[in-house]
């Protein structure tokens, strides 16, 4: 069987993209979600160097819109909170499908580590043992050097004007546009074939940028009451080259949660290591190293 499984999961009645690594036996899953471009396909390659080094089970999900694949010409545009509510709807449909005996890690990469946090707050009893927060953005995000550039940008151009970008970009013969996206970007494969045949779309931008602005709008202070109740279930790791996740961040978290498993990367990753394989090798073996024992 060629891994990862690549099809539309439903949940909740929503055709969900998704890439699967199943395993023989389950008593642990890992469940993958995003940033923001929430498209799974930019982590195909670290996700499965985690299935393979451990052989657990791995499940990653694209958030609602930022796909075109499965959704039949769907427009709609979702929020922060749809999303969150769709990965709860996911574990729900997991709990539902694996019976209760499964065990579930959350790993989330940006905002999809707050996601996750939202997640195991709107599900405390769910057999949730293990969240990892991979650069995360769990507070104050409109106020980070990205965020102060992103605000202006989303709350200055209408999603709409994205979309009419998208459109445009799409109609473009695929070589070209990949070659544009390239020159742009300077992204390689295989990220750049994610970011030129599947990200250039106007639903999808449109989402993106609406997602972008609810972010900056509601993820502020930290919930120190909710992080001091479950902090032993985290695994925190930021980078010195993040500016979304700033080094001050790290601080701040290792100060109000001394106890806590929270780490700062010296080896310069970007927020974005999705995009350069030898990251993608270095962060993999990272979290298998962490995991392990989880898995086990």
């Amino acid at each position: 069987m060629s891994l990862p499984i690549r099809h539309a999961w439903k949940v909740a009645g929503f055709p969900t993209e998704t890439l699967l690594w199943p395993v023989s036996t389950r008593k642990t899953v890992l469940f993958f979600i995003p940033g923001n471009p929430g498209l799974v396909e930019y982590y195909t390659p670290f996700l499965h160097s985690i299935h393979t080094s451990l052989n657990v089970e791995v499940r990653g999900v694209s958030h609602k819109g930022h796909t075109v694949k499965y959704l039949d010409n769907d427009t709609r545009v979702f929020s922060l909170d749809d999303q969150i509510q769709h990965k709860v709807d996911c574990l729900d449909q997991m709990i539902e499908e694996y019976g209760p005996e499964v065990n579930y890690i959350l790993m989330g990469h940006s905002i999809g580590s707050y996601i996750c946090t939202e997640v195991l707050r709107r599900r405390p009893q769910s057999n949730i043992t293990r969240v990892i927060a991979l650069f995360p953005t769990l507070r104050d995000i409109a106020l980070t050097p990205n965020g102060v550039n992103i605000t202006r940008l989303v709350n200055g151009v209408s999603p709409s004007l994205f979309g009419y970008a998208g459109t445009f970009i799409s109609y473009m013969i695929p070589s070209v546009r990949q070659w544009i996206v390239k020159l742009l970007t300077g992204q390689s494969y295989p990220g750049l074939e994610v970011t030129s045949h599947q990200l250039m779309h106007s639903s999808v931008l449109k989402n993106v940028v609406t997602m972008a602005r609810d972010e900056m709008n509601t993820v502020k202070a930290l919930d120190h009451e909710f992080y001091q109740q479950h902090i032993s279930k985290y695994i925190i790791y930021y980078s010195e080259n993040d500016q979304w996740a700033p080094r001050d961040h790290y601080e701040y978290m290792v100060t109000h949660f001394p106890t806590g498993n929270i780490y700062s990367c010296t080896e310069m990753i970007p927020h974005a290591f999705c995009l350069e394989p030898s990251h993608v090798e270095y962060m993999a073996t990272k979290v298998s190293s962490w995991i392990q024992n989880d898995v086990n």
